[in-house]
């Protein structure tokens, strides 16, 4: 020990004379790489790493430290849908009411899921403006594909917020003056900008790159706007038909960008899924990497005993579970349930918590009147009474394993997000055509349908198939 504190001090003295004795200021980089450096003999080789912050900035959609109170584009748009809930569980789950306020669609400008989608979408956007900057002062050459790379990854966030916000201020410079403050734009002109800037950079993109904004995955975008036009109250450009233009979008997709749906549902989002066939733009996850922006999409839906049951490294927060509505609009003959939902009683299979493996387990419980209850998730969310805010137990409500759960899981999932798919683009072209059939389905509509939803079944016979005169409403949620 009296050794290594002796090379110690001498190294530390030796530091200290040669700070004193030199004179010389000037900073020599060593270990970091200067913006002037950077960019010298920059090639298409360079492309993927000088781009990748883009791309881990998509993990702000869904990732975070806490998410589900700071707020990320996921977890706020399923929570004020009919799909998602997360309800008060004695004293825990509340968090000042966020959650209550968005299923109640009462949330105010302040909350954090509010503004912080806006915050999330904008320091994007500041970073594609920022590495364009970068570029065109570097005098980088060959720069045509990057820009329209990074004209294309601003635009997706302008989509986003055209969507939640509607009138946002439209930002591309980088190199403002200290004090300017953007003037908001329309709905209308934000709409304008996104489809210019799609349909002008998607030809000079790359056909076809897993993770990346390539040209399907534009083309997918693309129409999303257009499907969105009506809802958003813009109109799209002159001699143009929102409707036809997202069918031919979908049937370009479908037909030459060689995707083809998975026979099994649950295969696009297993924990290794980055082959899958299926997925057309996917954030790439990892469990070890990601510190910093984990995704814990698990943590926030399984109840914390679940490590015990699930056989994981990792402990659960246990909050959020489908709707009761939701969770009973499934057939009951319908595989995608099990896949994505988990019911019934959770068990000690480790032994960790009870000692005996094959235990069921029990609520805790964090409300007294959990006590001694069985730990069972459950379809129905029934509340308790006397509470002024609407308060549940522990085990009502189903939780979300879509994204699958292996055994050993960590506190961060390896699953890569899937924000675009192929069965996403055959029902984006069926409600096209209902739309333009005038908001009714024909054969083709539910022929669309059925193509996705044959997989579903183990045996697809003639009463599973959806028919013209069942759908009566635009959700196409069956």
């Amino acid at each position: 020990r009296e050794f290594i504190m002796k090379k110690i001090f001498i190294a530390m003295l030796a530091v200290t004379v040669s700070a004193v004795s030199c004179l010389n200021l000037d900073e020599i980089a060593y270990s970091k790489m200067t913006a002037d450096k950077y960019y010298e003999n920059f090639s298409e080789s360079d492309i993927p790493a000088a781009l990748g912050t883009i791309y881990s900035d998509l993990r702000k959609l869904y990732a975070g430290g806490s998410p589900h109170t700071s707020g990320c584009w996921h977890y706020t748009n399923e929570e004020v849908s009919d799909i998602w809930i997360t309800p008060k569980r004695g004293g825990s789950w509340y968090d000042n009411g966020i959650y209550y306020k968005l299923n109640q669609h009462t949330w105010e400008w302040d909350d954090n899921h509010m503004l912080n989608n806006w915050r999330q979408s904008y320091a994007s956007i500041n970073t594609c403006n920022r590495l364009m900057y970068e570029f065109r002062t570097a005098e980088v050459q060959d720069t045509v594909s990057l820009m329209a790379e990074l004209k294309v990854a601003r635009a997706f966030w302008y989509y986003n917020l055209c969507d939640m916000y509607g009138n946002v201020p439209i930002q591309t410079r980088y190199d403002v003056p200290e004090g300017y403050l953007p003037e908001s734009s329309t709905r209308q002109e934000v709409f304008d900008f996104v489809i210019s800037e799609l349909e002008d950079n998607m030809s000079a993109l790359q056909k076809k790159a897993y993770g990346r904004w390539d040209q399907w995955a534009t083309k997918m975008l693309l129409a999303k706007c257009y499907l969105n036009a009506e809802s958003w109250g813009v109109e799209v450009p002159e001699g143009v038909n929102a409707w036809d233009k997202v069918i031919a979008l979908c049937e370009d997709i479908m037909t030459n960008g060689g995707y083809s749906l998975e026979a099994d549902y649950k295969t696009s989002f297993i924990t290794e899924n980055e082959n899958s066939k299926e997925i057309i733009m996917g954030v790439i996850n990892d469990e070890v990497y990601d510190e910093n922006m984990p995704w814990r999409l698990h943590l926030c839906t399984m109840h914390w005993k679940y490590y015990c049951h699930g056989n994981t490294v990792t402990q659960y927060w246990g909050g959020c579970c489908s709707t009761p509505e939701f969770a009973m609009s499934y057939d009951p003959d319908d595989l995608r349930y099990e896949k994505s939902w988990f019911e019934g009683q959770l068990y000690d299979y480790t032994g960790a918590e009870t000692g005996v493996p094959g235990t069921p387990l029990v609520c805790d419980p964090w409300d007294s009147r959990d006590a001694g209850k069985l730990l069972i998730h459950t379809k129905e969310i029934p509340l308790f009474e006397g509470d002024e805010i609407p308060t549940t137990g522990e085990g009502p409500g189903v939780r979300m394993q879509k994204y699958e759960i292996k055994t050993g899981a960590l506190n961060r999932l390896s699953n890569d997000f899937v924000l675009f798919r192929l069965a996403d683009v055959y029902f984006m072209k069926a409600e096209a055509i209902y739309w333009k059939n005038g908001g009714s389905a024909n054969q083709d509509v539910c022929n669309l349908i059925n193509d996705v939803r044959r997989r579903a079944f183990a045996n697809f016979t003639a009463d599973k198939e959806v028919t013209v005169s069942q759908l009566d409403d635009d959700r196409f949620l069956l």
